[in-house]
């Protein structure tokens, strides 16, 4: 099939950009979209509320809104004084220096009141990497209709769910699937670590030389108070496989240095001197024989590297009972809700109008995950140290998972740069906004 090329159009005049990016991995897509639009628009001018990765490139970040990044009700009301005080300060700048779009990418509980903000003022609005209101409080998607111009949607099944209910979506894939593909890692760290798996696929491991390490990588979280609630349990789980594999070795993959100076702190009043490391993520991933980890984004990265993956996430009893409430899916690991979407006769959706007893998997429901996953508030480390063992032993086992990856990765790792579609798609939609106007 012969492909031509098509020309993007562009804006009649230099438009000006605010986005709005709080959580560190959206900081990071936010960097890359506001890059490619820029060379898209080099007249064009960014503004907005981000962290170091975007103010790293041309956009104004007028404040670091990563270092307030937070998941659970308790944090976001000790935050509130300061979200406020930045919402009023938005409010400013859409009436006084009147952007042409506001893009919004992720951390919906702040995103959404921008995006109120912004529709008061007349100032269109883009959802880049949107809230998944299909799986947690599904009645937002009326505001998603009323607030949101253009979706800007991940996975093919979000973009069926949001078109179907009116919204205005896209289809522009996940931009964690293009950065496995293109990221430079190093390959000197990798080599030092003298892992079985560097340099080799993961479905067809070497032999393990006497000597070698197989290593545990294991992800604490990107936000401070998900380090804090999730270590013990992390900790007590690689104790109990450690007993079983006590070949294995555990490496932490920090994401700032103050987490890595947290997890050191403990691990010395603990006598223990597990390695921790900053900034070197996707090599621990990619040595990884497995990785124990705390439920984000990540587990689209893990995907992307077909990586086998325990995951945590540690609550409080409230939280625990408030939740049963809100969430409107079985997993809240993204891996296992596309797993089990694709699965014929199966739904990643509770029945309408049904309200779980507790946030634990029934049997049938855990056979179905690819990541074993956990929300608990209590101790889930004999059940995780069981799964990481059978795959520290079993190569069968662990291959099988595997394959799966492999499967559900081709499934959905369809589109070859999405980063670049979604610049096309919010130039294209600032070209018939400032056409019209």
């Amino acid at each position: 099939m012969d492909i031509k090329e098509v020309t993007t159009p562009s804006p009649t005049k230099a438009p000006l950009i605010f986005i709005s990016a709080g959580d560190p991995s959206g900081d990071v897509h936010a960097a890359r979209l506001v890059e490619a639009l820029a060379q898209r628009m080099p007249q064009a001018r960014f503004i907005g509320y981000a962290g170091p990765q975007t103010a790293a490139t041309c956009c104004d970040v007028r404040f670091d809104l990563t270092q307030f990044a937070v998941m659970m009700l308790k944090r976001a009301i000790l935050n509130l004084p300061n979200y406020l005080k930045l919402l009023k300060q938005a409010d400013t700048i859409f009436r006084e220096e009147r952007p042409d779009v506001v893009i919004l990418v992720d951390f919906p509980g702040f995103n959404w009141k921008i995006a109120q903000k912004a529709k008061a003022a007349g100032v269109p609005t883009v959802y880049f990497m949107p809230p998944q209101i299909w799986g947690w409080g599904q009645w937002r998607v009326k505001k998603m209709r009323r607030l949101i111009d253009l979706v800007l949607s991940c996975f093919s099944f979000e973009n069926a769910w949001l078109t179907e209910r009116g919204c205005n979506s896209t289809l522009v894939g996940h931009p964690f699937f293009e950065e496995a593909r293109s990221r430079e890692v190093d390959q000197e760290f990798i080599a030092s670590l003298n892992s079985t798996e560097s340099g080799v696929s993961a479905s067809t491991p070497a032999p393990r030389a006497p000597g070698q390490k197989r290593y545990l990588t294991i992800l604490p979280g990107s936000r401070n108070q998900e380090v804090i609630n999730n270590l013990p349990n992390l900790l007590a789980t690689i104790d109990k496989a450690l007993q079983a594999v006590p070949d294995v070795q555990p490496v932490f993959a920090a994401f700032r240095d103050a987490h890595a100076n947290d997890i050191r702190n403990d691990l010395k009043t603990r006598g223990l001197d597990y390695p921790v490391y900053v900034g070197k993520t996707p090599e621990l991933m990619r040595t990884a024989t497995c990785c124990l980890g705390v439920s984000g984004s990540v587990s689209i990265e893990l995907l992307s590297l077909c990586k086998p993956t325990v995951i945590t996430y540690r609550i409080s009893k409230l939280e625990h009972f408030v939740i049963r409430f809100l969430k409107r899916v079985k997993y809240i690991t993204l891996t296992n809700l596309l797993y089990v979407y694709g699965l014929e006769g199966e739904t990643p959706f509770y029945p309408k109008g049904y309200i779980p007893k507790q946030t634990e998997h029934t049997p049938q429901e855990r056979e179905l995950m690819l990541f074993p996953e956990f929300l608990t508030k209590g101790d889930c480390s004999d059940s995780a140290a069981e799964i990481l063992i059978g795959w520290f032993t079993s190569d069968e086992t662990r291959l099988k998972c595997v394959e799966k990856l492999e499967a559900l990765k081709e499934i959905h790792d369809f589109v070859e740069r999405p980063i670049e579609l979604a610049a096309d798609k919010i130039v294209e939609f600032l070209a018939s906004r400032l056409l019209v106007n």
